[in-house]
């Protein structure tokens, strides 16, 4: 039988058939388009389409649900936070006929609102955020002016749906009682009453982890070197470095209390106050820079499928430190960004390279010890489409600028 996998324009789609086909396993890759990433791999057996899971969420669960009963497949692996959140919706009525690479139903809800999961933390012990959880618009304007300022207003969850659509959470700063109350009132309106946190200076670090029998199966951390936009966003240069032993512990805790079954992106950031990781989500879906994972020695998708299908899993407990993995393209937006926008409207942090260090910043990386994310000498299908497309969005950019 053959395991499928959602989302394959994804670079973590394509980590995850390369590793899964790479053991003998039958890998069907589904994309909104006829072609993707993953799916022009070689170990990709087939290609399948569906209808777009942003913009017609009920086509696709039906879809999934009559595709899987005509096949016979061993696994379904969701990818991204839509398609992981479609999927749960029905993964009952799936579970009849596939294994499915999420927790238990109930569990990847309640862990993707952001409320239930600090009020967890919280009765755990794990270190979080000082948090206001409103229930009462009218709380706002008693408890604004005794707040410590800045602070973070942010949506409940990462996306919900709509009807046949979805809403996007958002983040937004306020710096004072009245632009707290005005702020608030504005997200409260796109998604009902977001949560307030003190704003925490640090550094955000993740511990990435395959969690099974109530215990640590597999952990892994990087370090993010460059991001994209250079602001902050998606890491395009990252180091393999040893998991912070708090974060383990935490981690432990709060994916024991869910009851959860699969991996989960931890998120944390560290305090500069007292360096204290304080945890800000849990994602249970893979990450974008999954790669580096399994380059270093920890196959999170085999170590998944494993799990999922009730085979032997060793623990792993080591990687290789020190490994640099790099998103080529994703590193040339990067810089491009520094080259030919204005520096005062990147936000950039205080001390970032300019121009020409940002250039020679980028040749160093080009070294043969930088691993590549989509580049693969026995896997170049994926790596010639992504240069095409990117290319072809580039130029159409470009004649749109010039006409």
């Amino acid at each position: 039988m053959a395991i499928l996998v959602t989302d394959g324009d994804q670079r973590s789609t394509l980590a995850v058939v390369r590793s899964l086909g790479r053991h003998g396993l039958d890998v069907i890759v589904g994309e909104q388009d006829n072609t993707s990433l993953a799916g022009v791999s070689r170990y990709c057996s087939e290609p399948w389409r569906y209808p777009s899971p942003l913009e017609n969420p009920d086509g696709f669960q039906q879809a999934l649900i009559d595709h899987v009963h005509h096949r016979s497949y061993e696994l379904l692996i969701p990818m991204t936070d839509v398609t992981c959140a479609l999927v749960s919706e029905i993964q009952t009525e799936l579970e009849r006929q596939v294994r499915i690479a999420l927790p238990a139903p109930g569990v990847f809800e309640r862990s993707s609102h952001k409320g239930e999961l600090m009020r967890l933390a919280q009765s755990l012990g794990i270190p979080v955020p000082p948090t206001e959880f409103i229930t009462d618009l009218d709380q706002i304007r008693a408890i604004a002016p005794g707040l410590t300022y800045p602070v973070v207003v942010k949506s409940a969850r990462s996306r919900v749906r709509q009807g046949n659509g979805w809403i996007t959470g958002k983040v937004r700063y306020a710096s004072n009682a009245e632009e707290l109350i005005r702020v608030y009132e504005a997200l409260h309106r796109e998604m009902a009453y977001p949560l307030i946190q003190r704003r925490i200076e640090g550094d955000g670090s993740g511990l990435f982890a395959l969690f099974a029998d109530s215990d640590m199966k597999a952990v892994f951390a990087h370090r993010r070197l460059r991001e994209k936009p250079p602001s902050g966003g998606v890491s395009v240069l990252r180091e393999s470095v040893a998991a912070d032993e708090r974060m383990i512990d935490y981690s432990r805790k709060l994916l024991r209390a869910l009851n959860w079954n699969g991996v989960a992106m931890v998120e944390f950031k560290i305090d500069r106050v007292d360096n204290t990781p304080m945890l800000m989500e849990v994602n249970g879906r893979f990450w974008g820079s999954l790669q580096l994972a399994i380059d270093v020695g920890v196959d999170f998708p085999y170590l998944l499928y494993r799990v999922k299908c009730a085979l032997p899993v060793p623990e792993v407990t080591t990687y290789r430190t020190g490994v640099v993995s790099r998103w080529f393209l994703g590193d040339l937006d990067h810089l491009l960004a520094i080259w030919f926008r204005r520096r005062k409207n990147l936000s950039l942090p205080q001390g970032h390279p300019g121009r020409l260090g940002s250039l020679w910043n980028f040749a160093r990386a080009c070294g043969w010890s930088t691993r590549s994310e989509v580049w693969n000498c026995n896997d170049v299908r994926p790596a010639i489409r992504e240069l095409r497309r990117y290319f072809g969005d580039l130029f159409r950019g470009l004649r749109r600028r010039l006409t």
